[in-house]
């Protein structure tokens, strides 16, 4: 998968604006409930890890039988692979 590949898709959720990043088509339930589940996890928190480490977050969701591969830097998800 190529770089340009990816769209990016500034998307309003609870009060907040995020870039999710992706070649995939994802439907309006699979984004909202995927930065939902972020959000839980804590993935948008930033954390003394990241200044030495980076910002880069690795996650894997499933939802409604679809697993997303995403990594998550500051307010930008970057979904990398979508399997069923």
């Amino acid at each position: 998968m190529k770089s340009d590949d990816f769209d990016i898709y500034p998307i309003q959720h609870n009060g907040k604006v995020y870039n999710v990043v992706t070649p995939f088509d994802m439907t309006f339930i699979e984004v909202h409930a995927l930065l939902d589940w972020l959000g839980e996890q804590g993935a948008f928190a930033v954390t003394p890890e990241d200044e030495f480490m980076g910002p880069g977050k690795l996650f894997a969701y499933n939802v409604h039988g679809v697993t997303f591969e995403v990594d998550v830097q500051g307010d930008e998800v970057i979904v990398y692979s979508r399997s069923s």
